[in-house]
């Protein structure tokens, strides 16, 4: 049973808010804690405080425009995406980004977020294919503006065509529909789905498995994870935990509607019962 107060029970019950009441910061640096028990939420949040605060100090205008908060999160305080080592877990967790500096899209846009939201901007992440962004506005503004935290620099709608026709080889059509605010479980999704990769990537299957539960937490019908967490568990040799998760897809009906496909999870099913027997005690 999972303690009340550990990381993992602390996220999903910010899972059970509405979208809206989610604290994003805690829920990511509850990712983090769950990765590694030293980290420090306090510690983490005063640090975010404090950037908040120095950006309070500085700012001249009622509200800042997009060119001022990337001068003040890339200049002042030293923000950067990590090019030389973008695939190191390390970009993808809060308390790490605050540490060293350097991160990923994503987890640079939390660093945006919190500084625009406490300057009183109406500020969203943006799930851009391929490529996080962040997108702020002045109160009643009609007119958003559009920030890559990547690279500190602001992007108009020529910037975002061709940042995607790079970022999915030209395999998708822009729109603007893919500039619309994501929702915060979509965001925690991302970061997640993000570090299952490079885990699975360095066949860190104990890590992989945790961060597939977390991402059931947030959809528990999503296919991919569900089949991620198959390959995972046997790859662990945990046969009869595998057949019980593919005895649950069976039933989705999304595969319901494909019966090569549900087939193919039934004689998977099968093979995996065949194996428990022989399967290494863990």
């Amino acid at each position: 049973m999972t303690p009340p107060d550990s990381p993992r029970a602390r996220f999903a019950a910010q899972l059970r808010r509405p979208d809206a009441e989610i604290d994003l910061i805690e829920a990511a640096l509850l990712i983090a804690a769950e990765h590694d028990v030293g980290v420090n939420l306090v510690s983490c949040r005063a640090q975010l405080d404090a950037l908040a605060q120095r950006a309070r100090q500085v700012l001249a205008t009622p509200y800042p425009d997009a060119a001022w908060l990337c001068e003040f999160v890339t200049e002042a305080e030293g923000f950067r995406g990590n090019a030389k080592d973008y695939y190191n877990p390390d970009n993808s967790y809060l308390d790490r980004v605050l540490a060293t500096r350097t991160g990923i899209p994503i987890s640079l846009a939390l660093i945006y977020l919190r500084i625009a939201e406490a300057l009183g901007l109406d500020a969203a992440g943006v799930g851009f294919p391929g490529h996080f962004l962040v997108r702020i506005a002045a109160p009643g503004s009609a007119t958003a503006e559009l920030i890559d935290p990547f690279t500190g620099r602001t992007l108009s709608r020529d910037d975002c065509r061709a940042l995607l026709h790079t970022g999915t080889r030209g395999t998708v059509e822009f729109s603007e529909q893919l500039l619309q605010p994501a929702r915060k479980r979509e965001i925690l999704q991302r970061m997640l789905r993000n570090l299952k990769m490079i885990y699975l990537q360095r066949e860190d299957f104990g890590e992989s498995l945790s961060l597939c539960d977390r991402l059931l937490l947030i959809d528990a019908d999503a296919l991919q994870d569900v089949m991620d967490r198959v390959l995972i568990l046997e790859k662990l040799e945990c046969f009869g935990p595998a057949a019980d998760e593919l005895e649950r897809l069976a039933a989705h009906a999304e595969l319901a509607a494909r019966p090569e496909a549900l087939a193919s999870v039934t004689r998977k099913i099968e093979q995996l019962r065949s194996r428990t027997g022989s399967a290494t005690l863990h």
